[in-house]
């Protein structure tokens, strides 16, 4: 099985990027399923109902959140109804949608996903990520070996530290949410495949999605700036998992990096 992970697609740059450039990546990377990072599309913060159409159109089969998954009140309705469209696990119970789901293939295989948030550095209140990510992951397995994690959070140290814990029980855990890719990809010891941050997909001419000169701008005065998208510099952030389909352990991770030139 070949998973393909966008990722967090910003904006945009970041939504024209994959209607521009999908269909032949899934095409050249013989990708069986495609899940994309969608919790800043909207602008940069959040998803919308109609974003969300639009990511299925461009080809993406699952959709990951983090803190800006409710962001849009449009999009209550699309998490109560798609099993597809997953936010972070570990958020309090009583809201709307799933964190985890399984995911039937064309190709007759099944794919396990879950959705976590991290705690370090957020101002939410949510569950312990380790013990829900890892109750997840067993019901998973269940009905399918091959797990996909989307491990949305802010600090390494955490990513890391859960990538091992769960080493040997989930098939891949990609980092998301720091929207700069990282070159420490890797097969752990039980046969997980990790990366810290899969990076993002949007405006690589920025501050991590935002217009340079206003953040630069927040960071000399120290007071209120109002952020916008940049669209300068579209680029495609992705990783490529290789997974064994009857044992659910990684072959192989690839990194891969585009900077794309659209016609006027």
């Amino acid at each position: 099985m070949n998973i393909l992970f966008i990722g967090d697609v910003f904006g945009e740059a970041g939504r024209r990027v994959l209607a521009e450039r999908l269909k032949s990546l899934k095409v050249e990377t013989a990708a069986d399923v495609v899940i994309a990072n969608g919790e800043n599309v909207a602008g940069g913060k959040g998803i919308t109902h109609a974003l969300h159409g639009k990511l299925r159109h461009y080809g993406v089969d699952v959709v990951t959140g983090g803190n800006h998954s409710f962001a849009n009140a449009d999009i209550l309705n699309d998490y109560h109804g798609d099993a597809r469209l997953l936010r972070p696990l570990n958020l309090p119970a009583g809201n709307a949608g799933t964190g985890q789901s399984a995911v039937f293939l064309d190709n007759g295989t099944c794919l396990g996903v879950v959705n976590l948030q991290g705690r370090i550095y957020f101002h939410e209140n949510l569950d312990d990520p380790f013990r829900a990510g890892l109750a997840a992951i067993t019901e998973l397995r269940k009905t399918t070996p091959c797990i996909f994690v989307d491990f949305h959070a802010e600090a390494t140290s955490e990513k890391i530290a859960f990538a091992q814990y769960v080493d040997g029980k989930a098939s891949a855990v990609i980092g998301t949410h720091t929207h700069v890719q990282t070159a420490d990809e890797r097969i752990l010891p039980g046969g997980t495949a990790f990366i810290t941050d899969a990076g993002m997909t949007g405006p690589e001419d920025s501050v991590i999605g935002m217009k340079s000169e206003i953040v630069i701008k927040k960071f000399l005065l120290q007071t209120h700036q109002r952020f916008e998208p940049s669209v300068k510099g579209p680029m495609l952030n992705a990783v490529l998992i290789t997974v064994d389909d009857q044992s659910g352990k990684a072959l192989a991770i690839r990194r891969i990096y585009e900077r794309l030139e659209f016609a006027p």
